[in-house]
């Protein structure tokens, strides 16, 4: 049996289920009209762990939700500053979830309209994900492991760019049950693309149902999303629920494997962040060496930059680590070079299972190397998009990189 002493790890998990009783907006495609959905495929959740060690307490959420926009972090704050000042709050990133919770005009275009319900729902649901896992604290080991699953994802981006295929896992076992965190790099839009106006957690939520065989509870926490696609078969009869048994079965029997060969670890838990103000909007769609088109520049960028002005440029990069594992999270899609240097960085600090995770704690949009803006790749249709989508000027990559490793400074 597992003991009880003050300074062991505790881990508590909970999650809730959000998913809509009603057509609601969806979020990830942009558009004049309302994505509105039409029926669910699967449900949505909001996943917590809690982890504790002494006075020491540390909540990560993660929800089946395209992103989270700073009043949804600071409301979750607001709400949870009694138990929880150490809060990371996360999204899987799925296409397929409700939108209408950001009152922006962006917001109004991904997202569909506004309705302020769905901020509560939403908030409400974290809160008390977040409360039952901390009421679930338990004697805890923990055990980490990476691997390699290659096929899976690719560069966007650039065919020839770098890619990120590790599979980093988490195992967090209890008396009678355990707890699997897995983490990887791929964009959950597969059902989205085959599926238009369902409600689905995507290849994430297949995962973990098909975790819940072996394991008690399981939390997804996405990677980089930077030039990152996901495994997309070009075949006519291909449809959603194929697409994501290619995707999801291999994923979890990954996943398996890995916490079944994890190795134990244990230290401190700590937690770390770095926060200031990215700036003033400053989009620039263009490469650097697309000297015709940069002649655009100029007015895209005055256009955008007034869409851009309601939008929260709060940044903030945030940490927590426990023996060999470490997870950082950004506010952002996160450029696959940025979450590659991260994790290198972290394991010359001798941390072995690190995990630089997206959509985390706010939004400043993609962001990339300085490098990355350079040259034009062959296939620029999602790289310009990817260009325009960073919002507050092409050093912000650098900036959070920079944050990233000052975090992990911290936490060595």
């Amino acid at each position: 049996m597992l003991t009880d002493k003050v300074h062991d790890l505790k881990a508590g998990f909970a999650s809730i289920d959000f998913t809509p009783a009603e057509p609601v907006p969806l979020g990830g495609y942009g558009g004049i009209k309302e994505r509105l959905s039409t029926h669910v495929k699967d449900p949505l959740y909001v996943r917590a762990v809690a982890l504790s060690q002494g006075d020491n307490l540390v909540v990560l959420l993660s929800y089946d939700l395209l992103i989270v926009f700073e009043d949804i972090y600071q409301g979750l704050r607001s709400r949870l500053v009694d138990v929880a000042p150490k809060l990371m709050v996360h999204a899987t990133h799925t296409h397929s979830s409700v939108g209408g919770f950001w009152n922006t005009f962006l917001g109004r275009r991904f997202l569909g309209n506004y309705r302020p319900w769905m901020s509560r729902h939403l908030i409400d649901a974290g809160e008390r994900a977040a409360r039952n896992a901390i009421a679930d604290l338990a004697p805890a080991k923990a055990f980490t492991n990476v691997g390699i699953l290659p096929g899976l994802n690719g560069n966007r981006r650039d065919p020839n760019g770098v890619k990120d295929e590790e599979l980093t896992v988490l195992r967090l076992v209890r008396d009678k049950d355990d707890a699997v965190l897995w983490s990887y790099s791929a964009h959950p839009v597969i059902v989205a693309e085959r599926d238009f106006h369902a409600v689905s957690a995507d290849f994430p939520g297949q995962v973990n149902s098909l975790l819940a065989r072996n394991h008690s509870f399981s939390m997804f926490v996405q990677g980089s999303l930077g030039g990152v696609d996901v495994l997309f078969p070009q075949d006519p009869e291909m449809t959603a629920e194929k697409n994501l048994e290619l995707m999801a079965q291999p994923l979890a029997n990954a996943v398996t494997t890995l916490a079944k060969g994890a190795l134990p670890t244990k230290g401190r838990l700590q937690f770390s962040c770095e926060q200031w103000e990215a700036g003033r909007p400053d989009v620039r769609p263009f490469f650097e060496d697309q000297k015709f088109k940069r002649a655009l520049d100029f007015p895209l960028r005055k256009a955008a930059n007034l869409l851009l002005a309601p939008v929260s440029n709060k940044a903030r990069v945030c940490g927590f680590r426990y023996g060999d594992f470490a997870l950082l999270g950004f506010p952002a899609d996160l450029g696959v070079g940025i979450g590659l240097a991260v994790k290198q960085y972290a394991q010359e600090l001798g941390i072995e299972s690190p995990v630089a995770a997206s959509q985390t704690n706010g939004y400043l949009g993609y962001l990339h190397r300085r490098a990355d803006y350079l040259r034009a790749p062959s296939q620029q249709d999602m790289a310009i998009y990817e260009n325009a989508m960073s919002f507050f000027g092409r050093d912000t990559g650098e900036q959070v990189l920079e944050a990233a490793k000052r975090v992990l400074d911290q936490l060595v």
